[in-house]
């Protein structure tokens, strides 16, 4: 689930959008009327996707000082009359025109946070790039490998990727293990 901190100038209307949210079962976490509280909210969360649901201004800061210091998994909702968001000028921030129907806005933000699950998904299905140091470790254990066990450079990889298997190491842990034994 993604999380949700609802920032507005006035508290009244943080509550109530916060309010809104949670009778929909959404994960607020966090409900401020600074750019600088929200930034420490965030601070205070552990590698999570987040939406910040906001005005176009703040007690401290507009929506574009805050926009530029929010991690990259996070998005913006921004709410404001229509000629306040005539002048938002940001592309990847979403929009929302006051006064609002509940369930349009309800869907927006389901729609959002589907969206910001599917991308954690494929991040999190990525393959990790390992850096050159890492790689090299890997070709030197593999040469070990072929020189102490006569093994074929498919059979040292292979050898690498069943042994971290089976010990529920990385291949670069079981690359060191293996500099280490034979080294």
């Amino acid at each position: 689930m993604v999380s949700i901190i609802v920032a507005f100038k006035k508290q009244t209307d943080a509550a109530n959008i916060r309010n809104l949210l949670t009778r929909f079962g959404y994960n607020v976490v966090g409900v401020c009327t600074t750019g600088a509280a929200v930034l420490n909210v965030i601070d205070q969360m552990i590698d999570s996707d987040g939406i910040v649901i906001c005005g176009c201004r703040l007690g401290d800061m507009d929506y574009f000082h805050l926009h530029k210091f929010l991690p990259e998994y996070y998005e913006m909702v921004i709410m404001g009359s229509q000629a306040a968001l005539g002048q938002v000028e940001s592309e990847d921030v979403l929009k929302i025109t006051l006064p609002m129907k509940t369930q349009a806005f309800i869907n927006n933000i389901g729609l959002l946070e589907t969206t910001m699950m599917r991308r954690r998904k494929k991040r999190r299905e990525m393959p990790r790039s390992r850096s050159g140091e890492e790689r090299i470790l890997i070709e030197n254990a593999k040469s070990l490998l072929m020189e102490a066990k006569k093994y074929t450079e498919e059979e040292a990889h292979r050898y690498l990727q069943k042994t971290s298997m089976s010990n529920g190491t990385s291949i670069v842990e079981t690359a060191q293990m293996v500099m280490e034994l034979f080294g």
